[in-house]
């Protein structure tokens, strides 16, 4: 695997060019931000994040928690400030448009599918739009994790620590801009 450190240098659609990359773990630590990859992946990630107004190049950087932090699993993609994480990970997945148009036009058994949803379909079928599936893991100290801020974006890990390598699933529009303003904020 390998480890890019990310810069925004431009504005430009960062979300729609990591849906355009597929897989990949984006990283926020008080050292800076960081996307990490396989390693034969790097030149096309490189170019498709340059697209986006990202530098990124390499780094020796190990995306592991330190010993002592606690744990905590993603709710939502509010960036909390970068001083008061040990490590923010997002791993981040093309989610198949089959599956998803299947889902968002499954009509409940007492009425069709609405207009919004079918909009957002079409979206999606012409490529104007993408759906990706993220699931967010941090580490942080005890203090930070019971603060107000960190709890409504996270709930921290207390008895099943076997829930942090399986946290559970969310969907973002690319179009919403929600990775690239978590990563960059």
């Amino acid at each position: 695997m390998s480890v890019l450190r990310c810069e925004r240098i431009a504005a430009g659609d960062f979300d729609g060019a990591v849906a355009r990359i597929g897989g990949l773990t984006l990283a926020r630590t008080p050292e800076g931000r960081f996307v990490e990859i396989a390693d034969e992946e790097t030149e096309r990630v490189v170019q498709a994040l340059a697209f986006a107004g990202v530098r990124a190049s390499s780094a020796l950087q190990a995306l592991a928690p330190r010993p002592g932090s606690r744990a905590a699993l993603g709710r939502d993609l509010t960036p909390l400030p970068l001083d008061a994480l040990v490590l923010d990970l997002v791993h981040v997945r093309p989610l198949s448009l089959a599956a998803e148009t299947r889902r968002l036009l499954r009509p409940s058994p007492f009425r069709p599918a609405p207009t919004s949803r079918r909009a957002l379909c079409r979206d999606l079928l012409r490529g104007s739009d993408a759906l990706i599936g993220w699931r967010r893991r941090a580490w942080s100290t005890r203090e930070v994790l019971r603060s107000l801020v960190a709890r409504r974006a996270l709930r921290a890990v207390v008895f099943d620590a076997g829930a942090v390598g399986r946290p559970p699933e969310h969907r973002a529009l690319t179009r919403d801009g929600a990775l690239g303003a978590w990563l960059f904020a």
